[in-house]
């Protein structure tokens, strides 16, 4: 009786993991809120999710900003988990958008959030900015959350958002993980 070899092993559980990961997942939005506390700074053109194909969802969104430069901006990123309501889960980090942009290493989750956003608007440069921010169809995938070590649930991820220290609008995406197994 011939026993496997280790790497016929290892490929085996590789290929399993790699089936299992990419099976019954989901990582989709559920709904987008989005807020500007001060309409003279800011407007919301757009801020919508769209069906972009069978199960496909994409957000879309436009911010006007009034008052350009922006050469000063810092975020408030918390996560929360659905327990009867919305309660604060694992994240809540502060980050200087651009010094952030700088070195992007200083901040690992906000890098992770950056690197979702980032194909997906014009979000890509240091300060100052001198646009509007569009982000047009970003569509949430499982590689996006495989690198966060989050439970099955619903999710809120609440960006609080100030230029020049005063505090400007917010977005809520509210999103569902299902894995298809639990962690």
């Amino acid at each position: 009786m011939r026993v496997p070899s280790i790497p016929i092993r290892v490929s085996t559980f590789v290929a399993l993991i790699l089936i299992l990961h990419g099976s019954d997942g989901l990582f989709k939005y559920k709904n987008i809120k989005c807020k500007c506390y001060e309409k003279s700074y800011c407007e919301f053109k757009k801020c919508e999710l769209k069906v972009l194909g069978r199960g496909i969802v994409g957000l879309n969104m436009h911010v006007q900003a009034k008052q350009l430069p922006i050469t000063s901006v810092k975020a408030i990123l918390t996560t929360f988990r659905q327990f009867s309501g919305y309660r604060p889960f694992l994240y809540n980090v502060t980050v200087d958008i651009c010094g952030f942009l700088k070195n992007p290493k200083r901040f690992p989750f906000f890098s992770m959030v950056h690197d979702a956003i980032r194909n997906f608007s014009n979000f890509n440069h240091s300060c100052p900015y001198n646009d509007d921010i569009i982000i047009d169809r970003m569509v949430l995938n499982d590689e996006m959350i495989s690198r966060m070590p989050v439970p099955n649930g619903f999710y809120k991820l609440l960006v609080a958002v100030a230029t020049e220290g005063i505090w400007r609008g917010e977005v809520e995406a509210y999103v569902e993980v299902n894995l298809g197994y639990d962690r």
